[in-house]
């Protein structure tokens, strides 16, 4: 059994840490966490009081996990980055430990600053395919493969409730986001705190946090989701938005990014958009055809369960790695 210690930030909005841990969970690995930002807000401020007094924060977390990795001897050490560390973070863990397996999954897009995590590490997994561009870019060597984010089944799966015939969107708005959503004219379902400033009298705006064990209920129970890449750090890629909906049997509706014919068969897994206008015609077909949009559903889940589970995301790595 191999021994995993998966470093990132905790409760972060898409949880990929937790997430991570899950997966090498259901691979069968003896998983622990160290989460860099504390395992709870105490743990945090305490980071944050002793860094002032002992060389920064950054330098009580490599600290903590050095003393973590020396404790747990794990065989591979996975950073899930989106949440960038110091250089010294990166060091504590290959002088801890030097003959464990270092990989990142990089979830964010990075520029020079950020991308000195590429020299610690033997493998780098990318949510978004330019991401392994960056790296090379970069001028690492170090390799690299498509990694994208995934769904865990335990938590979104099928329910036995009733379906609005809501177009719901469970996401931060940002610059881009706002703009799109205000020239659709179809009614969108918006949940999140930062639509409350939108001016678009035809949607319903529930100014609200979705908490993760809330959201499985929000797909189960709407018509279909709609999905927006945020192009503040996604350029290729597909988000948890793409993968979580079809747990519930709920159709996505996603934008059109280069990325996706790698992962579903757009018309029958999935419905994109390449324009205001096509996404109006797929949202008055969705809303207006429930059985298409049952279709799209059960479809996309029978790929989401053969391909796209957390645990296929572990499995992936581990044999990519040679531990399986």
């Amino acid at each position: 059994m191999a021994k995993v210690l998966v470093v990132g930030k905790g409760n972060c909005l898409v949880y990929m840490t937790e997430n991570t841990v899950e997966a090498f969970r259901q691979a069968g690995c003896q998983v622990e966490l160290f989460a860099v930002n504390g395992h709870h807000r105490a743990h945090e401020l305490y980071y944050r009081l002793r860094g002032m007094f002992a060389g920064g924060t950054p330098a009580v977390v490599a600290e903590s996990l050095r003393r973590k990795i020396r404790a747990f001897q794990p065989d591979l050490i996975v950073f899930v980055l989106g949440a960038w560390q110091s250089a010294e973070v990166y060091q504590a863990a290959q002088d801890a430990s030097p003959d464990a397996i270092r990989v990142a999954w990089v979830g964010d897009v990075f520029g020079p600053a950020e991308s000195e995590f590429a020299r610690y590490m033997d493998w780098i997994f990318c949510t978004d395919s330019y991401f392994m561009d960056l790296v090379r870019e970069s001028g690492f060597s170090t390799p690299t493969a498509y990694l994208p984010l995934a769904f865990d089944p335990n938590r979104f799966y099928p329910m036995d409730v009733p379906r609005s015939n809501e177009v719901v969107y469970v996401a931060k708005s940002s610059p881009g986001r706002a703009a799109f959503v205000s020239q659709v004219t179809r009614p969108l379902t918006l949940y999140g705190r930062r639509w409350r400033k939108l001016k678009a009298p035809q949607h319903e705006i529930r100014v609200q946090r979705v908490l993760l064990a809330q959201l499985p209920m929000v797909y189960a129970s709407c018509r279909a989701v709609l999905n927006i890449k945020n192009e503040l750090n996604v350029v290729r890629g597909l988000n948890q938005r793409s993968f979580e909906p079809y747990g519930c049997k709920t159709p996505v509706l996603n934008d059109d990014v280069a990325d996706l014919e790698l992962c579903f068969e757009p018309g029958k897994e999935i419905l994109v958009y390449h324009s205001v206008e096509e996404l109006h015609a797929w949202h008055d077909r969705l809303t207006s055809d429930p059985d298409f949009a049952q279709s799209i559903g059960a479809a996309g889940y029978q790929r989401v369960m053969a391909e796209h589970t957390y645990a296929h995301r572990a499995r992936q790595v581990l044999q990519q790695v040679g531990l399986k």
